[in-house]
């Protein structure tokens, strides 16, 4: 009965874990390629990431700006790396854009529908289209404690001699 248990247990738990991004989707065209040249497959679906630059709620639809990286093997954007161009998400109906406010990483997956000319800053700026499917906002991260390293030193004579030196981080 007890290993029974435990094997239910331990199911249990895993269906409860966050499960990564599924690479369902073409990965090899970056949005500057895109941008460039239209993907020669417009009916398969691409997948993007990187970090919100900006968004807006338009009547039917929402619109966000995304400067996108490479994703790692769970899709997370590796925002550490270059940046690999931007790209527009297009997605159907209304998003909280407290949720996905600026700096948020997403990983989006859909189909490439045009290049729009837009601007950055001042300058001139063709965006890829992405109807996406999917918008995977990651979660934010926790700063990193600093490092707390601490020495110690102590000496002892009960007759004989003893010294110690500790470091603990």
């Amino acid at each position: 009965m007890g290993r029974w248990s435990l094997i239910i247990m331990l199911s249990l738990l895993q269906a409860c874990s966050t499960q990564p991004v599924v690479p369902v989707a073409d990965r090899s065209i970056t949005p500057k390629q895109a941008a460039g040249t239209q993907p020669a497959r417009e009916e398969a679906p691409l997948q993007w990431g990187g970090v919100i630059v900006e968004s807006q709620n338009l009547q039917q639809t929402t619109e966000v700006q995304i400067l996108a990286f490479p994703l790692d093997a769970d899709g997370r954007p590796e925002t550490d790396a270059t940046s690999i161009g931007r790209f527009i998400a297009l997605l159907p109906g209304y998003l909280e854009l407290e949720e996905y406010a600026v700096g948020r990483r997403v990983t989006a997956t859909g189909r490439f529908t045009a290049n729009r000319e837009g601007m950055v800053a001042d300058s001139s700026y063709t965006f890829p289209v992405l109807a996406c499917d999917e918008l995977t906002l990651w979660p934010e991260r926790e700063p990193r404690p600093k490092p707390r390293i601490h020495f110690g030193f102590g000496a002892s004579s009960g007759g004989r001699g003893f010294g110690s030196i500790g470091i603990s981080f």
